[in-house]
């Protein structure tokens, strides 16, 4: 049987993520009900840069709400301790933490730049300056270009500065802290 989830895009809408998972006779009442629920227990959010789910991550989230992939270990004597897996548990949690330490006014015009792919200057940002700009270009999330027409200085989002956004926005659940 093959897996209805692998037949879907990169990122798929709540429809076709319900289709895959329950079938069509119940894909809105997934969408309606399920969903919401499932976000509070970690269910992966809508990426607004795709504006869709991403699938790996749903699968992911299935495999470990099925028990896929948990490790099952048999019954130990009483009192044995697993002090190795506290560490995997505070390791997994700090991979998904934010990297690079941005401040308020560096997260907020990062956000903006990943939100409004086609801004490219520090003047179209509300609140940001040059300074700010090479800030996140020391950090390593833009990239400078060249000045434009205005002779304003062009910067782009780099593949680390939309994966600090993606961190940023699961660490705090969704919730902007901005």
């Amino acid at each position: 049987m093959t897996d209805p989830l692998s037949k879907l895009p990169l990122f798929a809408t709540d429809r076709e993520i319900a289709i895959a998972v329950v079938g069509k006779e119940r894909a809105s009442m997934y969408v309606k009900a399920v969903i919401p629920t499932l976000e509070r227990k970690g269910f992966p959010r809508i990426d607004p840069l795709h504006d869709g789910r991403p699938v790996l991550l749903v699968r992911r989230f299935y495999d470990g709400y099925l028990g896929i992939t948990a490790e099952f270990q048999a019954a130990g004597p009483d009192g044995e301790e697993k002090l190795g897996e506290w560490k995997g548990r505070r390791q997994a949690r700090n991979e998904r933490r934010p990297q690079l330490g941005l401040n308020t006014r560096c997260l907020g015009a990062l956000r903006y730049m990943v939100e409004h792919p086609d801004v490219r200057t520090s003047a179209e940002i509300p609140g940001a300056t040059d300074f700010t700009m090479k800030e996140l270009a020391a950090k390593g999330a833009l990239k400078e270009g060249r000045k434009d027409a205005q002779g304003d200085r062009t910067w782009t989002v780099t593949d680390v500065g939309r994966e600090e956004m993606v961190r940023v926005t699961d660490w705090h659940g969704g919730k902007r802290r901005l």
